[in-house]
Formats: structure tokens, C-alpha cells, sequence
């Protein structure tokens, strides 16, 4: 074997053969995660669709589906279309669609696969007729709670919306809702019972041999499995929670219901964002070039996990004292960071390995991302396709 063969064959290295700022995924991480995720849907008897939103990676999603999940959920017919185009032929496109060329999509669905199912939301008579010129679409009818998002405000409204879509010619398929945006278990959980009866009184307009019940986030699941445990036995309940697959270091990390329920399993953090210390003009100060358009903000600041001083392969992590090494500040494309006496020495050129807080906002700024072992080697590149 030539010298140049050897290195051809050699896997590559995130800090010494990968430009920077980078995103990764941990393959342990997400092997162990999108196991527990399923073992724990098994377990409780239910359905799973991941939201392919959080990423809009087919590979990610893929993963999950090979592991037994129902299809996948998409935010939008956009969304529905990638995720067609990529294989996957159970959808669920938890929102609604009023836009014609998109409910002439998804009507052409069954012609083109017989075994397809694209599932949409329903809440309003607005969104009934819409797709009733459609033809006999597939729909969901969406039970929200007052201040919420979307959805009708009651249980009551869901039954009497989803008897106008029975008569204007629409595939009543069951009832769906979105319970993430509660403060708490307590209240997805009573949210949730109202959403079940509400099922229980759709299931005579359903003409499939089961009902769907679908319920979707990341934080309060397992208020989900508590208010669903005596539904009737022809009704199905769908998870959709999206971030479970790589989870965070923040948003979900503090809300998961594996921190309520440690004995149902534990997920991990896969997500890491890297970037190279550019300056350090004062002390206490240093800079990092990696930005906004790098990484995710709107559930808060990135969050430091690792120095790797001089940044390369050699370096061994050091893991700061918690709050000697803190983000304050992002700019495009510069991260400010606030050190205290007691932290590590960082230093241009020195690399700083950053977990994020709310992974669906971080995906959307990469095109590809890497898949690293354990020794922080390259396993794979995998690509995402939002639109």
C-alpha cells in the first residue's frame, strides 16, 4: 500500500482534517437514543412518528423507521414531499394545509402508491372545505386549548368539526393535538384526557377498522402514556416527538420525561458544534468563530462542553468548571466567551466543543453533518434536505 493510499484509507479527524466551525452527531448517542425511544414506545403499547422537522436528515429518520416507527411527521407539505421523495410513504403532515397545490399532492398520493397514507390537520370549516374539493382526503381533526396554537378550544368543537368533515366527504381518521406548548406534565396531562374523549366520541364517524389518537413533543410525553392508559382498544396513539433522536444540553435536557422516569431509560446529547478560538483580546475574553449562523439561540445561548487545547487530534479535552466558561453573546459569526479565574486556559487556536439548547434550530444552518466515533473520527456524512 502507497503512503498516499494510507492516508486515503485512514478516517479523517474532527480537528485535524475537517474545516471549521463544524456540526457533528455522536454515533454512540444516537444508536442509544433512537433505542430507547422505541423500547420505551413498545413498552407503552403505542405508535411512533418522528418529527422529521427537528432535522430533516432522511438518514436520521430512516434510522428510526428500521427500528419499527410508523412513518414520520413533517411539519408541511414541503416537508411531506422530501420525506416522499426519500422513501417514506406513511406521513404525517401535522399541520394544516389549506393551499390547493398542496392538498393536490397529497390527494395524488394513493395513486401513485395504494399502501401510501399522508395525513393532514384539520380545524376549521375554512380547512374542511379546502380539502374537501379534494376529494376523500385523510384528516386529522386538531383539538387545541385556549392561548394555545393551533386546534379547535374544546373537545366539543373537535366532535362537531369532525362530524362537518364526515359529511363534506372527508377520511375521518381520528383526533390529533400538541401538548408541548403547556407549562407542565399536570396540565398536557389533563389536556390529554380531554383530547381522548373527544376520540371516544369521533371513533362512530371513523370508518378504518382503528382510530387514531396523535399527540406530539418532546418535554411532556409521558403525560401522554398517563392520560391515554385506558383508551378504548381500537384506538391508536401516535407520538411524534422529534428531538428525542439527538436531544440537547438545554431546552429538552431540563424538560425530558427520562429525567422524571429515569428507569424507563436515558438519552443523550449527540449534537456538538466546533469551533476555533480566534482572538483573546482582554482578559476574560475570548472569541470563537462560530455564530449564529452556526448554531442555535432562540431556547438559549450554546452552552460549553469541552476545551481542546491547541485543537488538534493531540489535545486532550478538558471540561471546564460549570460557569467558569460561559457564552454571552452571539454575532453572526462570533461567539463571545466570559471566563473566570478558575477556568481553563483558552487560547487562540485552542477549540471549543459547544452542546446547543433546542436542536430543531440548529440542523437548519447545515447542509451535511458529520457522524463522529467515539474518538472523534469521521464515520459518515449524512445531508439534510429542508426546503
Amino acid at each position: 500500500m502507497s503512503p498516499l493510499d494510507e492516508e486515503v484509507r485512514l478516517p479523517k479527524h474532527v480537528l485535524d482534517d475537517v474545516l471549521l466551525p463544524v456540526m457533528t452527531l455522536r454515533e454512540s448517542a444516537l444508536e442509544s437514543n433512537a433505542a430507547v425511544m422505541q423500547a420505551y414506545v413498545e413498552r407503552h403499547g403505542l405508535l411512533f412518528a418522528p418529527h422529521m422537522k427537528t432535522h430533516m436528515a432522511p438518514a436520521l429518520a430512516r434510522r428510526q423507521t428500521d427500528l419499527g416507527a410508523w412513518g414520520v411527521t413533517v411539519a408541511s407539505v414541503q416537508q411531506a414531499v422530501a420525506a416522499w421523495d426519500h422513501g417514506f410513504h406513511r406521513i404525517l403532515v401535522a399541520n394544516e394545509v389549506l393551499d390547493p397545490a398542496g392538498l393536490a399532492w397529497i390527494a395524488r398520493r394513493r395513486e401513485l402508491d395504494a399502501g401510501a397514507d399522508v395525513l393532514f390537520q384539520v380545524d376549521s370549516a375554512a380547512g374542511v372545505a379546502a380539502a374537501a374539493d379534494h376529494g376523500p382526503l385523510p384528516v386529522l381533526v386538531e383539538i387545541g386549548f385556549p392561548g394555545g396554537r393551533t386546534g379547535v378550544r374544546s373537545p366539543a368543537d373537535g366532535v362537531a368539526l369532525a362530524r362537518a368533515a364526515r359529511s363534506a366527504g372527508l377520511e375521518v381518521r381520528g383526533v390529533t393535538g400538541y401538548e408541548g406548548g403547556l407549562p407542565g406534565p399536570d396540565e398536557a396531562r389533563e389536556y390529554v384526557r380531554g383530547v381522548l374523549a373527544a376520540t371516544a366520541a369521533v371513533r362512530p364517524l371513523v370508518t378504518a377498522t382503528r382510530t387514531l389518537l396523535s399527540m406530539g413533543g418532546s418535554a411532556w410525553f409521558d403525560a401522554v402514556v398517563d392520560a391515554v392508559a385506558d383508551r378504548p382498544d381500537d384506538v391508536d396513539v401516535l407520538l411524534r416527538s422529534g428531538a428525542s433522536l439527538t436531544h440537547d444540553d438545554g431546552f429538552y435536557a431540563e424538560r425530558t420525561p427520562f429525567a422524571r422516569h429515569p428507569e424507563e431509560g436515558r438519552l443523550e446529547a449527540a449534537i456538538r458544534v466546533w469551533g476555533r478560538v480566534t482572538s483573546a483580546p482582554e482578559p476574560g475574553l475570548a472569541l470563537v468563530a462560530v455564530g449564529k449562523r452556526d448554531i442555535s439561540f432562540d431556547e438559549g445561548l450554546p452552552v460549553v462542553r469541552e476545551v481542546r487545547p491547541g485543537g488538534t487530534a493531540r489535545a486532550r479535552p478538558v471540561t471546564p468548571v460549570p460557569g467558569s466558561v460561559t457564552v454571552t453573546r452571539l454575532d453572526d459569526q462570533h461567539c463571545y466567551l466570559r471566563t473566570t479565574p478558575d477556568a481553563p486556559a483558552v487560547a487562540p487556536g485552542d477549540v471549543v466543543v459547544f452542546g446547543v439548547s433546542h436542536p430543531c434550530t440548529v440542523f437548519d444552518k447545515w447542509r451535511e453533518v458529520l457522524v463522529l466515533a467515539d474518538d472523534d473520527t469521521v464515520l459518515d456524512t449524512i445531508e439534510t434536505v429542508f426546503r
